[in-house]
């Protein structure tokens, strides 16, 4: 329905940046598995130090047997080691029913990078779809940072007829923004957009 607007010249004229965050994120977020794969390189190749490796079983148990989605919710905003950022999604996920609407409501207002990527991990992995709820609430967003990163769920979990409106985030964010890569969050979520719809 929406073909003719994701054209070949379109993405020509307009190619993603192979170095920016959203592509990074858009790459785990696309390849689920993709972190522990890292984290697995991370600690039998190049090694961890006790001290290090004491800081993670910690925080992995804490995380493990924490059972109040307030405490958890904390934790998404507190800076826990990579190798403990999937333990903590899964976790939430765990109570993504209490735990989502208040990680987007305090999306809204967030300029903390912690809190944005642990939030956009747990939005492209929950069970639920919010995808509605964050369109309508784009206007809201505060950070360009996050408006980027929403783009980009909607392109992963969106239906067809939010191509639209993500390419006019697209150009928004680009105009607004130029010299920045917030514009690539809308860019990555067309093309996500185009594989799922018409290149089949």
């Amino acid at each position: 329905m929406y073909k003719k607007l994701l054209t070949k010249k379109f993405f020509q004229d307009n190619p993603y940046s192979e170095n920016s965050v959203q592509r990074f994120i858009y790459s785990m977020l696309l390849y689920e598995g993709i972190e522990d794969a890292a984290n697995e390189i991370l600690m039998k190749q190049v090694g961890l130090s006790d001290e290090r490796l004491i800081q993670i079983t910690r925080e992995k148990e804490l995380i493990q047997s924490e059972q109040n989605p307030e405490e958890i919710f904390q934790l998404l905003r507190k800076k826990i080691d990579v190798i403990n950022r999937d333990d903590l999604i899964k976790k939430a996920l765990e109570f993504e029913e209490v735990l989502l609407p208040m990680v987007i409501e305090k999306l809204m207002r967030s300029y903390h990078d912690i809190f944005i990527e642990n939030s956009i991990q747990l939005l492209a992995r929950s069970h639920k779809d919010f995808t509605q709820l964050l369109k309508e609430k784009y206007a809201e967003i505060r950070s360009p940072y996050v408006q980027s990163l929403v783009c980009l769920i909607l392109g992963l979990r969106g239906e067809e007829n939010t191509i639209p409106w993500i390419q006019d985030r697209f150009f928004e964010l680009k105009n607004l923004y130029p010299g920045e890569t917030y514009d690539q969050g809308p860019l990555l979520a067309l093309h996500e957009l185009n594989c799922r719809f018409y290149d089949k």
